[in-house]
């Protein structure tokens, strides 16, 4: 057995280095892989809180032309909505939406959201789906 070891002594102890030299070279590879991980992690962190800060900046912002703020901030003013605005009512398209606009201008604005149902083309199965969505203002 003594003859054995000794006659292999090289290979076994090249043998056992390669074994070192792997754990060895596993466990930085294990390091810098958790180290670029916690990087990454840390860069989410940071763009979360970027859009966090986004969203209260546009929260804040005042809303466009037509959709009132704050109390009302989901409903759209029929008074001063823009075509793109009324646009958005479920069964308006910019065809209906330019027809509510040549209404309210030639009739002074609307004195009631009910009163959207003398648009031509606009009945109450469209006001039903829409009248949670409209306001005509203060």
């Amino acid at each position: 057995m003594d003859d054995f070891i000794y006659r292999y002594r090289f290979l076994i102890g090249g043998i056992l280095v390669f074994i070192i030299l792997s754990g060895s070279g596993i466990l930085i590879w294990d390091k810098v892989r958790s180290k670029n991980a916690t990087k990454e992690n840390d860069q989410i962190v940071a763009l979360q809180k970027q859009n966090d800060t986004l969203r209260a900046q546009l929260s804040s912002t005042p809303q466009v032309a037509g959709v009132s703020t704050e109390n009302q901030s989901d409903k759209i003013n029929i008074n001063t909505a823009d075509i793109g605005g009324l646009d958005k009512l479920p069964g308006i398209g910019p065809a209906k939406a330019s027809d509510i606009i040549t209404y309210r201008e030639s009739h002074g604005g609307f004195k009631s959201i009910e009163e959207i149902n003398n648009v031509k083309g606009i009945g109450d199965a469209t006001f039903e789906k829409m009248k949670d969505m409209i306001t005509i203002g203060e």
